[in-house]
């Protein structure tokens, strides 16, 4: 990895944190905008976890809406929205093994 990867890398995470701000004030386009960026690598940890792309999907169905719920009223995420989602992701993966 170059410098030049590491500060788009670094970028595109603070552009997916923006949209989380957004979103937290009711952008539903900011949301969905987050959510296609990041759901394919998030589905793509859920299969591999489960093995099963039925449970796959609704478990990323569910992570979606609990992270919608979740940043109602937040002014920033708890952590890089892109780590924020995969703790999500394998908290509900996990429970559901």
């Amino acid at each position: 990895m170059t410098m030049t990867d590491s500060a788009t890398r670094a970028s595109e995470e603070q552009d997916l944190d923006a949209l989380l701000v957004r979103a937290a004030v009711g952008d539903c386009d900011a949301f969905g905008e987050f959510y296609d960026a990041t759901a394919p690598q998030i589905y793509a940890v859920l299969l591999s976890m489960t093995g099963v792309a039925s449970t796959a999907d609704t478990l990323l169905e569910n992570i979606y809406v609990e992270a919608w719920e979740r940043m109602r009223g937040r002014s920033a995420p708890p952590c890089p929205g892109r780590e924020w989602m995969s703790s999500i992701a394998h908290r509900h993966a996990t429970a559901h093994l």
